[in-house]
């Protein structure tokens, strides 16, 4: 927070009203024409305090202001697009489409209604894709803006700056880029307005949406979570699993997730996280159930890409930063480190005790569930499994017979009878627990191509062959045509 004006000579941060006058100064070589000057001179001040003078409508000696640069992500993202919903008229803007680094996707595309509701695409079962290009949103661009900013009943009026400032730099990504940074000013000595701003931007930015689950990445490279997209939450009923295992995870949840469970935790200086890990055949439905159970439980679902840029570090920081009510998916654990416990570089540069300390250690997140995977759960470090590391592991195991004709139900309801035959016919192919739910997913979304009914369903699972082992032989071939 930045205030010229002083007493005794002193302003709020610190720097004398003659030091305001040198900022003064050197502020005029920064914003100068000279661009060699800029890597010389350093500046006190976040402005150009002449350019300052001549916009607001109000003594800049009697202001107070907050400098959010760009790196101070996600708060810059969210404050910028929360004020360029409110700025109306804007001479200078910036076409958002959801994309480029000011954008915040998820926002973009919840507003149309079609990817909400049919998915992004064709939508609507149509065949034919939609021509239209959806009109941008507007950002504002570089310069001066001004808005009202309701606060305690009183609207405030804000003056907003969006800069860049010197010559372009390196990044990291592959990309040279301006140092950009908004500066808000707000009259008076308040700063409260100005925080309470920054408050609001990011609840509207992060607010869940009800039935529906965020799905967030972490950014390796800004070191910030970044909301990708939001989808229609999908009820933990419509994953059929063994009853017994199922029933037991969704107790310990709803356990953990209880007020007086968090007190509990909290009285005892227990850390206030559960780590649950997923084990099991590829295909049976591990990571569809953590999708619905970030619906079930109202919950972020967050993931971590584990790539080379995934240092000690980067690993601490995304999960000290997580966005609230989080769920992390952390998938393939497994494939992360050596028998000797060293990382394994074509997966990321994360070391064994570092990945433990996020767990468990210091660095350990509050307030939140995580999840691993693994499909070779006897390739895991004995550390990782200790007890506060993983507090409860569940194997996925191929469907049996019950629960193939539980799953056939959820495609053809009210149709026992047909479901009936279906697990008859299926039950001996499905004894050795080699055919995975993926592979019955496959097999009813088959029979919806081909418009057949639950009695044609149940007898056309005598002659579909299921895929194996990545190879199609001729009769899963035909089984594709009528």
């Amino acid at each position: 927070m930045y205030h010229p004006s002083s007493q005794n000579g002193v302003s709020q941060n610190g720097v004398s009203q003659n030091g305001v006058k040198a900022a003064e100064r050197a502020s005029s070589f920064i914003w100068g024409d000279n661009v060699r000057d800029i890597e010389r001179v350093v500046s006190t001040c976040p402005y150009p305090i002449q350019d300052a003078r001549q916009n607001l409508s109000f003594d800049l000696e009697k202001s107070v202001q907050v400098e959010i640069p760009y790196h101070d992500q996600p708060l810059f993202s969210y404050v910028l697009r929360f004020i360029s919903k409110r700025i109306k008229g804007a001479r200078s803007i910036r076409p958002n489409m959801g994309k480029g680094k000011h954008a915040l996707p998820m926002q973009d595309f919840m507003e149309d209604d079609d990817f909400m509701m049919f998915g992004k695409g064709c939508g609507k079962g149509s065949n034919k894709r939609k021509d239209e290009v959806k009109m941008p949103t507007a950002d504002i661009g570089l310069g001066w803006h001004s808005f009202s900013f309701s606060h305690k009943g009183t609207e405030v009026p804000v003056i907003v700056l969006l800069q860049r400032i010197g010559l372009p730099v390196g990044t990291g990504c592959g990309h040279a880029d301006f140092f950009s940074s908004l500066v808000l000013f707000v009259e008076g000595s308040d700063l409260e307005p100005l925080l309470k701003l920054c408050q609001e931007a990011t609840q509207e930015a992060t607010e869940k949406k009800e039935n529906q689950v965020s799905l967030w990445r972490y950014d390796t490279h800004g070191c910030f979570w970044s909301p990708v997209s939001r989808r229609w939450a999908r009820s933990v009923d419509s994953i059929v699993l063994e009853e017994t295992m199922r029933q037991g995870l969704m107790d310990d949840l709803d356990w953990f997730v209880k007020d007086e469970t968090q007190a509990f935790y909290a009285k005892h200086g227990i850390p206030y996280h559960r780590c649950y890990l997923f084990h099991g055949q590829p295909g049976t439905g591990k990571t569809s159930f953590i999708y619905a159970l970030a619906g079930h439980l109202e919950r972020n679902l967050c993931f971590i890409q584990m790539d080379k840029w995934m240092t000690d570090d980067a690993f601490r920081k995304a999960m000290s930063l997580l966005p609230p009510s989080a769920m992390v998916v952390l998938e393939d654990v497994d494939a992360l480190f050596t028998n000797h416990r060293e990382a394994d570089h074509n997966w990321s540069s994360l070391s064994f005790s570092g990945f433990l300390n996020s767990l468990d250690g210091l660095g350990a997140p509050n307030d939140v569930i995580i999840f691993m995977t693994s499909n070779h759960p006897e390739r895991l470090d004995p550390a990782i499994m200790r007890p506060g590391r993983v507090d409860m592991k569940v194997e996925f195991k191929p469907p049996d017979r019950d629960v193939a004709t539980r799953y056939f139900l959820t495609f053809y309801p009210d149709s026992k009878s047909a479901a009936a035959t279906f697990g008859a016919f299926i039950g001996d192919r499905i004894a050795g627990r080699k055919i995975s739910m993926a592979q019955l997913q496959h097999f009813f979304l088959a029979c919806h191509r081909m418009q057949m009914g639950p009695d044609r369903a149940a007898e056309h699972i005598k002659e579909f062959s299921f895929e194996a082992n990545g190879s199609q032989s001729d009769d899963w071939n035909k089984s594709w045509y009528y």
